[in-house]
């Protein structure tokens, strides 16, 4: 599927205006192209660039503003409703599957005639309000980095745009919004939260874990990348000068002056996930100084040095274990690669060894193989 097409396949209907005009933008391009890539048709269509995403940009400062206030008015509402009431625990129970689990489409429906059960709609209504939001950052996002590559190709083009221009959006606000990423993860938590007092069911241990340390998240930080870390792990990674994301390694500034703690999700990890559930390692140093301060809780002190060797000890393993995977999976798809060459290039060879009933490894290769996120 071309990339314009796309662009118009997922866009929300309603924020149309405020994407990236992919299409205008080729058109110049093309005019760009035609006329031999003068210097004032470059300067323009770089105009033109900056102008479509300082556009995306401002859509989403006031988009942003607008989910926080409705995020806030859906707080209030579940606050105001009974939803753990016995009647409804009954009705719930209906909807568990097998495993344990709940599925949600059966879940709603069951709860349907319910305050619980009108709650769980309004929030998967507007859960999928932020997701188009999320949405239209990566559409935008690519798309300039789309354009940026046709322009940077084309022949008599004297400027390599794509650099500047990429870098351009990563300083934009709707590319490093924290506040945006805090808001999926505050919504993540409402909605355990939601379904502990509707269902009594635990939230998973897996969905509040750190990265890093595979505990529980002690002091929890969110990057605008929206991976969730400790704020031990975070502050070793900056310690060493780390500038990106230990997971997906998207750049940005790990300042400890600026990064803080997410107030909301540390709060539900006290009170859902007991202290002696969590991961994190205490250091000799640490662990004397809450001997001599009991009420000093491992989830409120900061790193010692100790602690930092820790986890980067943490941190070098897992991204080990990530190139390592990374290498082993590029080696498998070049063998692949190579096999089929082979096979395509001799064909006479497979067809004798078939043909005088003496079984080749390249027949051998050829047999058959024999290979629900419950809500």
């Amino acid at each position: 599927m071309k990339f314009g097409k796309r662009i118009r396949g997922e866009a929300v209907e309603a924020w149309n205006s405020f994407y990236i005009d992919y299409k205008e933008l080729k058109n110049l391009l093309k005019q760009l192209v035609v006329k031999g890539a003068p210097e004032t048709n470059e300067r323009e269509f770089k105009k033109s660039i900056i102008a479509e995403i300082d556009k995306v940009d401002s859509f989403f400062a006031e988009q942003e503003s607008l989910l926080h206030a409705e995020f806030r008015t859906l707080c209030s509402k579940v606050s105001e409703k009974k939803l753990d009431d016995p009647a409804v625990l009954i009705k719930a129970q209906k909807a568990k599957g097998t495993t344990g689990l709940f599925n949600l489409e059966k879940l709603v429906s069951a709860l349907d005639d319910t305050n619980a059960g009108r709650m769980i709609q309004e929030l998967l209504q507007f859960s999928a309000k932020v997701d188009g939001m999320r949405k239209f950052v990566m559409i935008n996002s690519l798309a300039v980095i789309k354009i940026t590559k046709k322009h940077d190709k084309q022949p008599g083009v004297k400027d390599q745009l794509q650099s500047d221009m990429v870098a351009l959006v990563h300083r934009k606000h709707f590319y490093n919004s924290a506040l945006f990423s805090s808001l999926i993860t505050d919504i993540q938590v409402l909605a355990s939260q939601m379904m502990y007092t509707i269902t009594k069911m635990q939230p998973p241990v897996e969905d509040y874990s750190c990265p890093i340390c595979l505990g529980i998240l002690c002091n929890p930080v969110v990057l605008s990348c929206g991976h969730r870390f400790c704020m031990k792990c975070v502050s070793a990674a900056s310690y060493f000068c780390q500038t990106s994301c230990p997971v997906c390694r998207k750049e940005q500034i790990l300042d400890m002056e600026t990064i803080k703690v997410d107030t909301l999700l540390s709060h539900f990890l006290d009170r859902y996930f007991p202290e002696r559930q969590s991961g994190v390692k205490q250091c000799s140093t640490c662990a004397s100084r809450q001997k001599a301060d009991p009420s000093l809780s491992s989830r409120t002190r900061m790193p010692c040095e100790e602690c930092n060797l820790q986890v980067l000890e943490s941190l070098e393993e897992m991204q080990a274990a990530t190139l390592s995977q990374h290498h082993r999976n590029t080696q498998m798809s070049a063998t692949a690669t190579t096999e089929v060459t082979d096979a395509r290039a001799t064909p006479s060879k497979s067809k004798l060894a078939l043909k005088d009933g003496v079984p080749s490894d390249r027949a051998g290769e050829g047999g058959a193989s024999g290979m629900t996120r419950g809500e």
